[in-house]
């Protein structure tokens, strides 16, 4: 069915903003008035929609029940600093669940971020089966640990001298970690309650840009919530080279991992903010 779009003459103000806000350039000036000339154009970003002041188009490639009125005096920038600055990465966990309707609630917000050309194509993959997790971490923690003993070797060695890797921080620490693990303690994804892959497809232009602008929604919505999340590389790397890994997360084929989070309620508070250098910023 072809897309419909169309301007209620009645109420238009002639304000021609949906022609300056369409980038698709579905919208023209025609004798002077602002027209949807070509809607197979449409990559429904809803744009048009949301700038006009009088409410005066319809779209049928859009679900008008989502689209709602900003309440500009909710828009705390004071708020939204607060939120970013006091955000930590959490590495302990409560021992509970998190709310399946939480969890559902945070993906809703971050399917709203920005995708290049509104291709909206990030998909999320939410694991709470804690054996699951479990295994999963062991496993990722299993693979370091015999690479890690293969390099305490003499020609293991000879090759982390001649390379560099005896400096390495996670090298350096590796037998800390050991003993952690030793004592129960999962190093890799922490215990959490939830387990959450953000994805999109291998190939194509933009789509770590997607999912990573995504999960930085996610992690700060959570913390607005009351939720602990962490960043964790070592997941998403080895969703990168293990096939098997990528099936026992049900990966869509066709699919790549380019953000993996743990989440879950924090078994304790940071009472303070963190320092940071300051940015590296080139003024032209």
């Amino acid at each position: 069915m072809t897309m419909q779009i169309k301007r209620i003459d009645d109420i238009c103000s002639n304000c021609k903003l949906c022609v300056r806000e369409c980038v698709a350039g579905v919208w023209r000036i025609v004798e002077g008035k602002p027209e949807p000339t070509d809607p197979d154009l449409c990559n429904r970003c809803s744009h048009c929609v949301a700038v006009c002041p009088m409410d005066a188009i319809l779209h049928s490639g859009l679900d008008a029940g989502q689209i709602m009125k900003v309440n500009k005096k909710s828009l705390q920038p004071q708020i939204y600093r607060d939120i970013v600055l006091s955000r930590r990465s959490i590495r302990q966990y409560e021992d509970m669940p998190v709310p399946r309707a939480m969890i559902e609630q945070i993906i809703d917000l971050a399917r709203h971020s920005p995708t290049a050309s509104n291709d909206q194509n990030v998909g999320y993959i939410v694991v709470t089966e804690r054996e699951l997790i479990r295994q999963t971490a062991g496993s990722i923690f299993g693979f370091a640990d015999r690479l890690y003993g293969k390099l305490q070797s003499w020609p293991g060695k000879l090759f982390m001298r001649a390379t560099g890797l005896s400096n390495n921080r996670y090298v350096r620490r590796m037998d800390y970690a050991r003993e952690l693990a030793a004592g129960g303690r999962d190093i890799i994804l922490h215990n959490a309650p939830v387990l959450l892959l953000v994805h999109g497809p291998a190939k194509g232009p933009f789509v770590c840009d997607n999912c990573s602008i995504a999960a930085a929604n996610i992690i700060n919505y959570a913390h607005a919530l009351g939720l602990g999340t962490c960043f964790i590389g070592f997941m998403t790397l080895a969703l990168r080279f293990s096939k098997s890994l990528r099936g026992k997360m049900n990966v869509p084929k066709n699919r790549k991992v380019y953000a993996s989070l743990v989440m879950g309620y924090p078994a304790y508070v940071h009472a303070s903010t963190a320092s940071r250098k300051k940015g590296d910023v080139t003024w032209i």
